[in-house]
């Protein structure tokens, strides 16, 4: 990252970095701030910023310059001031607390200013929130801590009560769009993955092994089978689906994707527009599909979909769940 980072904090939560230049510009920055938003919204970007301010000599207008010795070792994570915690598997143990808050016992290395970002805080089991309250309440002069969640109601009260909260934005539809283009996310899934998250490096995971196109493409293959009244759907449930189905969270997008694009069928059947789509590369094969069904019956098949999450919190498997569903939804529109 170069000064492209302080631009991303720009482009992500303009009027957060405003307030923060104004609180910095009067002296008034608080020593322990709870950032709070939805994947992808610019935490860890923002805290990134945040530092490079505190450290910047090269600081213009109040901003930092991105490119100095001191802000290119923020951004790599190099900085000797500027510590991060995050989970060791799926939590914030104790000990992880315990090493950072030796460091708060020592003045900075290079200079009077030490900056602790805690990602992901609302992992930090019972005993680490509270083994760092204490800290929270007394840091000491020069030392600010930034804790980011998604989720600020998992946070102990007690430390909520003693940080400074800012609630970043959600991004926008065309923000999000754009993000997803930079991150390398086809036009024909970007519409897509809108629908099924907001966070772009959530998007970038699904990449991995083209899975995400794979996973499209057999959706829709599923679906124009379905449609047609063909049992191959239901054979091909057991084969290609049940080879992307590898674990929970596949198992869960691609439900999400069988609900929408019989959604986007029943959007179709009303006279929406194409602008209201996630499938919109298969717009005609929608409408094909809308012109040869009643809406009773797309109606029927698209509720059908959205049983589907709860038979799995049942613990039924992804396999019967699907089969059944694609047997269901062809009596349906027969």
């Amino acid at each position: 990252m170069t000064s492209a980072a302080v631009q991303r904090a720009e482009e992500l939560q303009p009027a957060i970095l405003r307030r923060l230049q104004r609180i910095i510009n009067r002296g008034e920055l608080a020593h322990a701030y709870l950032l709070a938003g939805p994947s992808g919204t610019g935490k860890m970007t923002l805290a990134q910023w945040l530092a490079m301010r505190l450290f910047c000599p090269n600081v213009t207008d109040g901003q930092p310059d991105g490119t100095c010795p001191e802000c290119t070792r923020i951004l790599s994570g190099n900085h000797p001031d500027v510590l991060v915690a995050a989970p060791t598997g799926r939590q914030i143990k104790v000990d992880t607390l315990r090493q950072l808050k030796a460091e708060f016992t020592k003045s900075g290395l290079e200079g009077n200013k030490k900056v602790f970002i805690i990602k992901d805080a609302d992992k930090m089991t019972t005993s680490a929130a509270n083994s760092l309250l204490k800290f929270i309440e007394e840091p000491g002069d020069g030392i600010y801590i930034l804790m980011l969640t998604t989720n600020r109601n998992a946070i102990l009260p007690t430390i909520q009560s003693r940080t400074q909260l800012i609630e970043l934005r959600p991004l926008s539809p065309a923000k999000l769009g754009e993000a997803l283009k930079k991150a390398g996310i086809s036009k024909e899934l970007r519409s897509v993955v809108m629908g099924l998250t907001d966070s772009v490096s959530q998007a970038e995971e699904w990449l991995t092994d083209d899975w995400l196109a794979k996973a499209y493409h057999a959706i829709v293959d599923w679906y124009r089978l379905a449609a047609g009244r063909q049992m191959m759907a239901y054979v091909l449930v057991g084969t290609t689906m049940m080879s992307l189905a590898d674990d929970r969270e596949h198992q869960s997008i691609l439900l999400d994707l069988m609900i929408m694009i019989w959604r986007d069928t029943l959007m179709v059947a009303n006279g929406v527009g194409r602008s209201a789509l996630h499938f919109t590369n298969q717009e005609q094969l929608l409408k094909k599909v809308a012109s040869t069904s009643s809406a009773t019956k797309i109606l029927a098949a698209s509720q059908l979909t959205l049983s589907t999450h709860q038979l799995m919190v049942a613990n039924v498997s992804f396999q019967n769940v699907a089969e059944q569903l694609t047997i269901r939804i062809i009596n349906a529109l027969q």
